[in-house]
């Protein structure tokens, strides 16, 4: 919720931003703000301005240019602050912030602007305006004021998360820049503590100690909180000389197990000593699920045990084979114990820690406990797609029918009776939530050959067109099992369907006229070209296949997703192209071509022997044009007691039950 929602859902007449926090921190005191909503305050500027698409450097120049212009015509006038709003509300500041903040210092220091007055306008935005883009520019424009107004405004404004990034801008124009964001990150949350963790320097042993303590406590991306903690340059000395205590152990714990969940923990530069310090302790200290966590993504981020070797050379950030090897087998050991697994259901029975976390933590473990196991973390957030994803994505032979019961009690009326959405128009909301849960429902639904009719019937109308999609090829594939009102439900959903795409599917699945030119059905015999996935191979390059149109793909309509397995068989032969490669699914139907633009490579490495196939990268293979990675397999060979890896990766490795 933004803090004009808030004003607007609070009282009745127009109340500028400023009075509304300023009365709402008095209504309910203490910090950080318990009246915003710290899952989504500040979202939108704080990934845009620290992780979005950069606007072209001539293009922001230009928009921080023209704002200012805007601003210095406003300056000692009030008839012009229209055509500011307006301006802000077209071309917003996260665009261009850095940019914004750089024009406002030039016209000072050129005093192409009376200064005295920029300050009164800056207090005007601030204080009395109800946009907030108006509030954000006058927040910036404060900042080049330092006295103790323009520090109270900057700090009651900044402490709202969907502020903070812009009062982090100002302040660091200030004398004591950095105590005063140490201050901001003592006491915001979510998304305005993130964007300040991106700029502050811990310089001071408490500070150092408050990021080891603190770093991965916030609710919004942790993961991206404690790498920050983990790569502040300031917090190198402090880790390298850091003697872990229980305190210590367990604010440690939550840094690895954030951090390291997705790339692993050894590309952190200080990782080595932490690590090191870290397993020495963990028999004493280890006694909680954060603990239970970090174990777990340690053991996932070493090398395989195989790869051990007498090779003692250091590699990244001083790592080596054999420290690997010691920290891999002291995590599986800890992970073996039988507090291990109460841990785990411990935090499930309270949790405490992210859902992606903990969800992430049953995967690695390979722990599927009952569905009923779950309900605490559902009763945190009904639809969370972490949740949806361990239980639909990860384990759908398991959960599939749990979450089906559990789905058709709790679907919200709108997911059937709302406003039908055409396919590829809607942008994704908290509200599709619901809609998302039921479009892998459906699919786990199909995967497993259940002949769900009511559901199916009814999911045709839903207002999701994922989910209108997901209907048509659950019924495809329990055609043979239709009863007489299906065919009825059909045609309503016919002729009510507004997505063109979508109406095609109903046509073909009821066998009308209308469903388009008859197209190409061709197999080929795939027994001699599979070759088997592993995590040697390597990527070519990135394509789409060609000759799409010419082919009838909805006969593979539900039966090919987002990176399953493709196959690649040389057609020499071909009249067209001496180079022709086909694409086809693992059942040898041809999809299409890799195309005459990037097909010399890969058919010279197949007419050498090399194994080639392709990862579908898009949704489904129906698209236009089907985006593929062309891959290349790359199998270690075993010769006796040695192991080659491909490509000369290492000389040779030691067997070990490979």
């Amino acid at each position: 919720m933004t803090v004009n929602e808030n004003v607007n859902k609070n009282v009745n007449e127009t109340e500028s931003i400023y009075h509304f926090i300023t009365r709402m921190a008095a209504e309910q005191p203490g910090l950080p703000y318990a009246f915003q909503d710290e899952s989504a305050a500040g979202r939108r500027d704080v990934l845009d301005v620290l992780w979005g698409e950069d606007v072209p450097v001539y293009d922001s120049e230009v928009y921080a240019k023209s704002l200012l212009d805007i601003v210095c015509a406003c300056v000692g006038s009030a008839d012009l602050l229209p055509d500011l709003r307006v301006y802000l509300e077209v071309y917003p500041l996260r665009l261009y912030l850095f940019k914004a903040t750089a024009r406002i210092r030039l016209i000072l220091s050129e005093k192409l602007v009376d200064n005295k007055e920029l300050y009164f306008l800056g207090l005007r935005l601030a204080m009395e305006s109800d946009s907030e883009e108006e509030v954000r520019l006058g927040i910036l424009i404060l900042g080049f004021f330092e006295n103790d107004l323009a520090r109270d405004i900057v700090w009651t404004l900044g402490l709202h998360s969907s502020m903070t990034i812009y009062a982090v801008q100002a302040v660091r124009n200030y004398s004591d820049s950095n105590a005063f964001l140490y201050k901001f990150l003592q006491n915001t949350c979510g998304f305005g503590q993130l964007s300040v963790l991106a700029v502050f320097n811990p310089v001071h042993l408490y500070q150092q100690k408050w990021i080891l303590k603190n770093g991965a406590a916030n609710k919004v991306m942790p993961n991206m909180s404690a790498i920050m903690c983990l790569e502040m340059a300031d917090m190198a000395a402090f880790y390298r000389n850091l003697v872990l205590d229980a305190h210590s152990f367990h604010a440690l714990s939550g840094l690895f197990a954030y951090a390291g969940q997705k790339d692993g923990i050894k590309v952190f530069h200080m990782s080595r000593i932490l690590v090191a310090a870290y397993m020495d302790v963990l028999p004493q200290y280890g006694s909680s699920f954060l603990d239970l966590a970090a174990v777990v993504v340690l053991q996932k981020g070493m090398a395989p045990s195989w790869t051990a070797s007498g090779n003692e050379k250091e590699d990244e950030n001083g790592w080596s084979g054999a420290m690997e090897a010691r920290v891999c087998f002291l995590c599986s050991e800890y992970m073996k114990l039988p507090k291990s697994r109460q841990m785990m259901l411990a935090e499930l029975r309270e949790p405490c820690q992210s859902t992606s976390l903990i969800t992430h933590i049953l995967a690695q473990m390979q722990l599927t406990p009952n569905f009923t196991s779950f309900y605490p973390l559902l009763k945190r957030d009904v639809f969370d797609l972490d949740v949806m994803e361990f239980l639909l994505i990860r384990n759908e032979k398991i959960y599939t029918d749990d979450v089906k019961e559990y789905l058709l009690q709790l679907l919200p009326f709108e997911v059937f009776e709302g406003d039908i959405e055409p396919q590829g128009e809607h942008a994704l909301s908290a509200s599709h939530r619901p809609d998302i849960w039921l479009v892998y429902l459906l699919k786990a639904l199909r995967r497993e050959h259940q002949a769900e009719e009511d559901l199916y019937i009814r999911c045709l109308f839903a207002r999701f067109a994922e989910v209108r999609i997901e209907a048509i090829q659950a019924l495809r594939v329990c055609k043979l099992a239709w009863s007489d009102k299906v065919l009825h439900a059909l045609e309503n959903a016919l002729a009510r369907e507004p997505d063109a795409k979508i109406s095609k599917r109903i046509l073909r699945l009821i066998g009308r006229p209308g469903s388009g030119p008859e197209k190409e059905q061709r197999y080929v015999d795939t027994a001699e070209i599979m070759a088997a996935p592993s995590d040697f191979d390597s990527k070519l390059f990135d394509t789409r296949i060609a000759g799409t149109f010419f082919r009838d793909l909805l006969v593979m309509e539900g039966r090919i997703e987002f990176l399953d397995t493709l196959y690649l068989m040389r057609e020499p032969d071909n009249k067209y192209d001496t180079h022709a490669i086909l694409v086809t699914s693992d059942d040898g139907y041809v999809l299409g071509y890799v195309p005459k633009a990037v097909n010399t490579l890969p058919a010279s490495l197949m007419d050498a022997g090399e194994k080639l196939y392709a990862v579908l990268i898009c949704d489904s293979v129906d698209e236009q044009s089907p985006c593929i990675s062309i891959m290349r397999s790359n199998l270690p060979v075993k010769n006796g007691k040695v192991i080659t890896l491909p490509f000369g990766s290492r000389d040779s490795w030691m067997d070990s039950d490979f």
